[in-house]
């Protein structure tokens, strides 16, 4: 690879291979897997070893966000996700954790021009965003605000009822294994949307209603993440299902081939795949849905 400019600090040198989402989600994904293999994104065909990774930073600036991914890893993301922890505290690592994954997510969608779907009248707060949150990632900045970041730790619990009338009958495989990023948008909201399998991290770009968000703010001085206390508009609950609908749309592109390879896979380690985690989020749809968790609705 030819020496370019990092992204975020703008250094001409040799640039690494960067993760967009965070690489520990890729690593916990395959660990409590019932295959040890991972099929993500638009390809559910090929089985991959490692999530979307571009050439897009510096060593220095690699190895800047490995030092938050670590501290999220370590204090959050693990002890919650084996239920080692209801909460956890946190330092102003945590802002910059978020910070940085928001701002990758973003610059994906910029570079690669997928952000048709939002309106003129939004561009400018795009471009605002992106640079407010890499002058904060660089120490420029005291403070990511007005673009606030926000999390939702969806790794304590299965989701075990509900009240929308239609929803996706794979929301637990959704909520708790699933990675996923977009930039959302409609006529005055927009916000990147990073889902690291149980955990999703939000970046406001344009939201006129921030109030509506309770308990979900990563504060820059540090605090405490649980999800009691956390509230949030019923719109982004219409997301979350439209984003679970679209998983399982891809998922039924798996082809008669790849799915009795699965199934060859699970056969072959009958142990890992009764205590994988794949197996214990499918067991929490059939308890919500019956035999309604394999069909669409």
């Amino acid at each position: 690879m030819p020496s370019a400019p990092s992204r975020l600090c703008g250094a001409t040198q040799k640039l690494q291979e960067s993760h967009i989402l965070p690489g520990l989600v890729f690593r916990w994904m395959k660990e409590t897997s019932a295959t040890g293999y991972l099929r993500c994104g638009r390809q559910p065909n090929l089985r991959v070893q490692d999530g979307l990774k571009l050439h897009l930073l510096c060593a220095g600036c690699e190895q800047r966000f490995n030092e938050w991914e670590t501290q999220f890893a370590k204090q959050i993301f693990h002890p919650m996700t084996q239920g080692k922890a209801e909460s956890a505290c946190y330092a102003s690592w945590l802002l910059l954790f978020c910070a940085s994954v928001s701002w990758r997510v973003l610059v994906y969608f910029m570079d690669g021009k997928h952000l048709d779907h939002v309106p003129a009248a939004l561009r400018p707060s795009v471009e605002h965003a992106e640079v407010t949150w890499r002058e904060f990632l660089l120490g420029n900045r005291p403070r990511p605000q007005p673009h606030e970041q926000h999390i939702l730790p969806l790794a304590l619990g299965a989701l075990e009822s509900y009240t929308q009338s239609e929803m996706p009958t794979n929301i637990n495989r959704y909520l708790f294994r699933y990675p996923d990023m977009e930039v959302a948008s409609d006529e005055r909201d927009a916000f990147t949307y990073a889902k690291l399998g149980p955990f999703i991290i939000l970046g406001f770009i344009a939201m006129p209603r921030p109030k509506q968000w309770v308990g979900t703010m990563v504060n820059v001085q540090g605090g405490t993440l649980g999800l009691r206390q956390c509230m949030m508009p019923r719109q982004f609950w219409d997301f979350i299902s439209g984003r679970a609908d679209r998983a399982a749309t891809l998922k039924e592109q798996i082809s008669d081939r790849q799915t009795a390879k699965i199934a060859e896979t699970y056969k072959a380690n009958l142990v890992r795949t009764a205590q994988s985690d794949t197996m214990r989020v499918m067991r929490q749809d059939v308890q919500l849905f019956g035999g309604r968790a394999f069909t669409r609705k």
